[in-house]
């Protein structure tokens, strides 16, 4: 049985897991608080064990991790090395629209794209070079972030450019969180008693998206060419007028690099009521903080529109699922969503999603034309199961 280190750098937060046969092990999570740094653990069959942390053990958290993986495998594998090593990638391009075995090729393509994803590819370098560096025999692969929405019809996978120059450049919608959406596709079955026809996945963390599955597959999503496009994020503006980013540009003088840290960085949330965290925010707007319910506001409707795009997509809706951190652990922020969605046949029911935080459920009522459920994503089950494919080489 395969032993993997499964790992997940995020903008906000580094996930690593520790999976031999399918099962996880080991994991561990360090996030970036906004107040602080945390650092959480977990042994299987053992409580999950958090603490505070400083900034440099955060930004060098493969090292951490290595410690106590090394020592689990010295203790409970007599020493065996680790097979594998898989790295969530989140990348613009065709090339990485499919799982991969990293290589020096893959690493020099992933340096060509970094200043298109400067929330991403920068940390993913480094978790490449820190997983070489301290284990040079595991086999390195990628999961791609993308791969999920490859399939997506053209008529919503293409933009309104010139095709020559979208075929020259490579400049197409290609998706993200798609791995998030997957392990929902994978596992939805066993929360509801069935695989939805027509389902809709709200991904809403640091990132935010909305993705339109038809029978498991994507069909639309919102995040477009970066992960920076589609909805207002926790610092991602998401999409922006072109003419109002070229008039900023003009005005500040600003090279693309510069436009693209400020839309990833000032953007979202953090741009118009300067706080990042959903739970911060939503703390605000009890005290009547205006800045904090106009933000929150505009991040619920745009959430909304994008709900009810994706019912164009599907030709209706039977599912709507809510996954990710901020979805899963706040009833409040999920009620503020679908307080304006009634007319979709959504009917909530308060006392099952206020009941439900931080676990898997269904929150509508029983007569709900469209079933709403909060599922906790598994990017790092999808990802095991990723390594596992392509060691035995039928990705």
């Amino acid at each position: 049985m395969a032993t993997t280190l499964v790992v997940n750098p995020g903008s906000s937060s580094r996930k690593y897991a520790l999976y031999k046969g399918g099962q996880s092990v080991l994991e561990f999570r360090f996030e970036d608080t906004n107040t602080g740094f945390e650092m959480c653990s977990q042994t299987a069959g053992t409580q999950q064990v958090c603490a505070a942390v400083e900034k440099v053990d955060f930004n060098d958290s493969f090292a951490r991790v290595v410690e106590a993986v090394d020592s689990y495998m010295f203790r409970e594998e007599r020493g065996k090395k680790l097979d594998a090593i898989v790295i969530r990638v989140v990348a613009p391009g065709t090339f990485f629209q499919h799982h991969a075995i990293i290589d020096d090729a893959y690493v020099a393509e992933l340096t060509r794209r970094s200043a298109i994803a400067p929330l991403h590819i920068p940390l993913i370098l480094r978790e490449v070079e820190s997983a070489r560096k301290h284990y040079k025999q595991a086999k390195l692969i990628a999961a791609s972030d993308s791969a999920f929405h490859s399939e997506m019809p053209p008529k919503a996978r293409e933009y309104s450019i010139i095709t020559a120059d979208a075929i020259q450049y490579d400049i197409h919608r290609f998706g993200y969180h798609g791995l998030s959406v997957a392990s929902i596709v994978r596992r939805i079955h066993a929360v509801i008693g069935q695989d939805p026809e027509r389902m809709v996945v709200c991904h809403i963390g640091s990132g935010t998206s909305v993705t339109a599955v038809k029978d498991g597959k994507s069909v639309e999503t919102t995040m477009g060419f970066s992960p920076s496009t589609g909805l207002p994020m926790g610092s991602r503006a998401g999409d922006l007028d072109n003419a109002a980013l070229l008039e900023l540009m003009r005005r500040k003088h600003w090279r693309t690099a510069e436009a693209e840290l400020y839309i990833n960085t000032n953007g979202g949330l953090a741009g118009v009521a300067k706080e990042s965290d959903i739970r911060r925010l939503l703390d605000r707007r009890s005290k009547n903080d205006a800045t904090a319910r106009q933000a929150l506001e505009m991040y619920a409707y745009n959430i909304q529109k994008a709900i009810a795009a994706q019912t164009v997509a599907l030709r209706g809706i039977d599912v709507l699922v809510f996954t990710a951190t901020a979805a899963v652990r706040s009833s409040e922020l999920r009620s503020l969503i679908l307080s304006g969605l009634s007319y979709l046949g959504i009917q909530m029911s308060k006392d099952r999603n206020e009941l439900l935080v931080g676990k898997d459920g269904v929150i509508s009522v029983r007569n709900s034309a469209v079933k709403v459920v909060v599922m906790r994503t598994d990017e790092m089950g999808e990802m095991a199961l990723v390594a596992d494919c392509l060691l035995l080489g039928i990705a």
